[in-house]
């Protein structure tokens, strides 16, 4: 499933995409979490809990791009609307499967619970929610969601031609 001149495959630029979406969204909100919190509290804050997120990010926006590569790169509007449904299905479940992964030691260590349930399913909206509420957030994602599919649609015309 490679493009002509060996370049990269759809679903290896999507899967590439919704995980830099993924980090991108996380790190935006976490930023400005992190700005409101007092010295004391970014002290106590711990690096390896912020790490771990933003790689379960980066893994479930992966996850996602992969799963639903085949709604990026079609012609016309309607492909338009559908990598826009793809971004956000992607981005849901980039939140989803990151609150999971970055949960996992601690559940691993404690035991499961139905407070870790309930974490890891907001974490399905969480995201989508943030970008939705800050429209530098918003206009940022559209723009990499419009790139991807830019980008898919571009090797999808080149793969036709092959």
């Amino acid at each position: 499933m490679q493009t002509k001149g060996n370049g990269p495959s759809l679903r290896v630029v999507t899967t590439a995409m919704m995980a830099f979406v993924g980090v991108a969204a996380f790190t935006a909100l976490s930023v400005e979490d992190l700005a409101g919190l007092t010295a004391d509290e970014r002290a106590n804050l711990s690096a390896g809990l912020i790490a771990r997120y933003v790689i379960a990010m980066a893994i479930g926006g992966a996850l996602a791009g992969w799963l639903f590569a085949s709604l990026f790169g079609r012609r016309g509007v309607l492909g338009l609307v559908l990598a826009l449904l793809g971004g956000l299905f992607a981005t849901m479940i980039a939140g989803l499967f990151g609150s999971a992964f970055a949960m996992l030691p601690d559940l691993v260590a404690n035991g499961f619970s139905m407070g870790d349930l309930i974490g890891i399913g907001f974490g399905l909206a969480v995201l989508p929610l943030g970008i939705a509420s800050q429209l530098f957030l918003a206009a940022g994602w559209l723009a990499l969601v419009i790139i991807a599919q830019i980008w898919a649609r571009r090797i999808r015309m080149v793969r036709r031609e092959a």
